[in-house]
């Protein structure tokens, strides 16, 4: 298994890359955009990308709509009076729709080269300053990594009244999970500078 970066300098790229998107001026934000549109040249990324695009269609449609009918300014078809959708609030819904899809887009690239146990270990290590308040995080690593290898491997019900009728698996079986240790390396350190600097370029 490739642990270079690690999967806790991964997934602190990925943060910055949400900072960067979400406080990018749109000139930034085309650049963004322009990066996004060269990951998604390589199949695995295109395949999650389309992945989570399709699972998240409603959301940016919701999105759209709900900035284009509640923000004010010139309505698009003035005949149609209180019916029309503002070109402001459409111009915004877009421009947030924009950012939603680059945010998923970083998480497309995340995931295509970072396998599920890994993400799971990178979230255990960047838990590591909440155990001074108590938080337990490898009960929270073995509950997460459960949780995603059951819904993974679970059978997929025809209709979703069968989810809700079907039993709950038995929580007596005694499960093991275990993460694969990585160690820090050179690379990390670039790559969490590389975060950084997307953070504050923004």
């Amino acid at each position: 298994m490739d642990n270079c970066p690690h999967p806790a300098a991964r997934i602190l790229l990925w943060c910055g890359w949400a900072v960067a998107v979400e406080r990018a001026a749109l000139p930034e934000l085309s650049l963004l955009a322009v990066v996004s549109a060269t990951a998604f040249l390589f199949a695995p990324v295109r395949f999650q990308l389309l992945r989570l695009l399709r699972r998240t269609r409603w959301l940016l449609a919701v999105l759209l709509l709900t900035y284009a009918y509640t923000l004010p300014g010139v309505a698009l078809w003035p005949t149609l009076g209180w019916a029309s959708p503002s070109i402001d609030g459409l111009q915004q819904g877009a421009l947030r729709a924009a950012r939603v899809g680059l945010l998923l887009a970083g998480l497309a690239m995340l995931l295509a080269y970072t396998t599920r146990p890994q993400l799971v270990y990178g979230l255990y290590v960047l838990a590591r300053p909440l155990s001074w308040l108590g938080f337990d995080r490898r009960a929270f690593a073995v509950r997460l990594g459960l949780t995603l290898d059951y819904v993974e491997h679970a059978p997929k019900p025809a209709r979703w009244q069968d989810a809700l009728l079907s039993p709950l698996p038995d929580e007596t079986t005694p499960t093991v999970y275990t993460l694969q240790v990585a160690r820090w390396q050179s690379c990390d350190v670039a790559v969490i500078l590389a975060g950084l600097l997307l953070a504050a370029l923004s």
